[in-house]
């Protein structure tokens, strides 16, 4: 059994990644491509409350946003067909609705909030989050968003690497693929941190849910 875990809100941020409509509309470009992105729409309300829950506890808020480039050159000579490529996806380009965040979720954000973009899948990898972490002096992460088995835990595998401590929260994250979304909690459980559920956590920071 997992020792009781212990959060303080000064050590922590909340990492909120990929809550946008091309992942998580049913008119985005995830669900036009034909992939089943139900489970993605279903969190965002979840990812609400955990937004306003962390706000309540003093938590700073890290949106990370994919952004996609049209005539991204990186992918043209790519041997192998990128995984949009191979599927006929074309998600959260650059100064797009389908790269904006869901409505629900902008209607949350403040301008003291923290953004970071990003244009692969893992949050870390040429982007200003590692630093922006330490600036701010926060070591443990509070992960949600999507996709789970995709850059969620790419993500999670990153932060692990910087030796940050990390919490995924299982019913604020979403996958296509029950099957690897499973996987992914019990990858994080067993090596990269902790798995809570979005009560789990409130309970544990001591704070009720709205």
């Amino acid at each position: 059994m997992a020792e009781k875990l212990t959060i303080d809100p000064k050590q922590a941020a909340l990492v909120v990644i990929d809550v946008q409509n091309g992942y998580c509309h049913e008119r985005g470009g995830l669900a036009l491509a034909g992939a089943n992105n139900k489970p993605q729409i279903a969190i965002v309300p979840r990812v609400k409350s955990l937004v306003k829950l962390c706000r309540k506890a003093g938590i700073p808020i890290v949106w990370v946003l994919q952004e996609h480039y049209p005539d991204d050159e990186t992918r043209k000579h790519h041997v192998i067909p990128s995984h949009m490529d191979k599927r006929g996806i074309s998600v959260a380009m650059k100064n797009t609705w389908d790269g904006e965040p869901v409505q629900e979720l902008k209607e949350e954000m403040r301008p003291d909030d923290h953004y970071v973009k990003k244009h692969r899948m893992s949050s870390f990898y040429g982007t200003t989050l590692e630093v922006l972490l330490r600036m701010i002096g926060r070591r443990l992460l509070i992960i949600s968003g999507v996709s789970t088995n995709v850059c969620v835990e790419s993500t999670i595998r990153d932060a692990y690497f910087r030796d940050f401590d990390q919490i995924l929260v299982s019913d604020c994250t979403a996958s296509s693929f029950e099957d690897l979304y499973q996987a992914t909690l019990k990858n994080v459980e067993v090596y990269f941190g902790r798995v809570l559920t979005l009560q789990q956590l409130a309970e544990t920071l001591d704070i009720g849910l709205e």
